[in-house]
Order: structure tokens, then C-alpha cells, then sequence
């Protein structure tokens, strides 16, 4: 797909993968509606940089848990960019309350993690008549993986995946779906990483560093413009999932 001319919705685009996606897209000549929920300058900041590479870049403000918010998201879109061409689901949190039988802490994430992707995708097919949605996921996802300690993160994670495959065969032709899930990458929600802790955490990669947010976008980018992956869960994971079953 041609990405000239074409618009793109980024949640979670203030900073970490999310930022280094909006950028990334912007650098295709897209212009890209940078949504983020707290921090606005942040976002305005992200919105500078991909002006530097695009025209119609807009920053819109909304807690895409909230399905309110989402349709005034999409209605403030609207106002400059009537067709949406491609939807990356990137925003999430992670829940430091998060183990196995915490309901609390499942409820939290899969609210923020998946039904507001959810959320997001019902109110965007509305607008979308061809194009691309990317999921992002993780490799927690994958059968086996993960941590109890982690156990709602890991478990949306999973169902997002399944999600992504059921929805591409929905979808396809006109519009194709996939995810990537990318390993341990550098972003904020590790809290702030010294060298010393990103060379340990990046170990576990069989490339023995961490991923660069930067890196997760490329694949994005690759997502965006190939029209034959669909349904595909694509992992960035530096070797990682491959390290697990050695």
C-alpha cells in the first residue's frame, strides 16, 4: 500500500514503542493522529518531530478505555481526515498488583490491554474502507511464556493475539490485520534503565541486548506497507522466544 497521502491512528504515541511508531510513520509521509491520555507535552513534543516529516499530524487527548472518549477521538479526527488507513493498537499499562489470582489487577489490564483495542477497532471500521490494523502484542503472549507474577498481562496478551487471527479472517481482503510482539524493549515500562540493567535484561535475547522502540516501529512499518501478511503474529523478540526452547 502506497503510504502517501494516507492517514494513521497511533494510540499510546507519547512516548516508548508508541512514539517511535508515529515518528516512523510520519517519516513515510503519513500523517498520524497521536493519541495519548496524561501526558500532553510529551505528545506535543512527538507531534513536533513528526512535523518535521509530514503534513495533517494532529495530537488528540483520549482514554481509549473509556468508549466515550474514543468516539469524541474519532469525531475530533473526522474534523481533518475523514478515512482512516491504518490503526496501530499500541497503548497499555502494566499492573504492578498483577499475579494470578488478583481479579482486580485481570479486570485493570484487560480493560486498558484489550477491550479498549477493542473499543478502538469497532469505532475505526467505521471510517476504514482499506488498510492495515497492527496489534501490538508481546512476547508473553506465546503459549508458555511468561510469568505468574504476570499473569493478567500475559494472559491479554494471549487473547489479543487470538483476537488479531479472528478478526483478520473477518476482515481480509479489504482490510488486513496482524501484530507484532516484540521482547524486552527499552521503554518506560521498566521504570528508568541504567546500561547496567538493560545489558542484564537483554541476556535473555539471544542477540544479548535489549530491542530499541525504534526497532518494534520498523516492523510496524513493514506491516503497514506489505498486503500479503494477514493474520500474522510477527515477534521482534532479539532470539528470545528461540533462547527459551534451547
Amino acid at each position: 500500500m502506497n503510504l502517501k497521502n494516507k492517514v494513521a491512528l497511533v494510540t499510546g504515541a507519547s512516548r516508548g514503542i508508541g512514539k517511535a511508531t508515529a515518528i516512523a510513520l510520519a517519516k513515510e509521509g503519513y500523517s498520524v493522529v497521536i493519541n495519548y491520555k496524561n501526558n500532553a507535552q510529551e505528545a506535543r513534543e512527538v507531534l513536533n518531530l513528526c512535523n518535521s516529516y509530514s503534513q495533517g499530524n494532529i495530537v488528540v487527548q483520549a482514554d481509549i478505555s473509556k468508549e466515550a472518549a474514543v468516539i469524541n477521538l474519532f469525531r475530533t479526527i473526522k474534523k481533518t481526515h475523514p478515512t482512516l488507513h491504518v490503526l496501530v493498537n499500541n497503548a497499555g499499562i502494566f499492573d504492578e498488583q498483577d499475579g494470578t489470582t488478583n481479579t482486580r489487577a485481570f479486570e485493570n489490564i484487560f480493560r486498558h490491554n484489550f477491550l479498549s483495542h477493542i473499543i478502538v477497532i469497532k469505532h475505526a471500521l467505521r471510517t476504514m474502507k482499506r488498510g492495515k490494523i497492527i496489534n501490538i502484542s508481546s512476547v508473553h503472549g506465546k503459549s508458555g511464556y511468561g510469568r505468574p507474577e504476570n499473569a493478567a498481562y500475559s494472559s491479554q496478551k494471549a487473547a489479543l493475539e487470538n483476537y488479531t487471527v479472528n478478526l483478520a479472517k473477518q476482515l481480509a481482503p479489504k482490510i488486513l490485520v496482524n501484530a507484532v510482539a516484540p521482547g524486552r524493549t527499552v521503554t518506560s515500562m521498566w521504570g528508568k534503565l541504567n546500561s547496567h540493567q538493560q545489558k542484564k535484561l537483554g541476556e535473555a535475547h539471544l542477540i544479548k541486548r535489549m530491542i530499541k522502540p525504534e526497532e518494534i516501529a520498523n516492523a510496524v512499518i513493514f506491516l503497514a506497507t506489505n498486503d500479503a501478511v494477514c493474520g500474522e503474529i510477527l515477534s521482534v523478540d532479539g532470539g528470545y522466544m528461540l533462547g527459551k526452547i534451547s
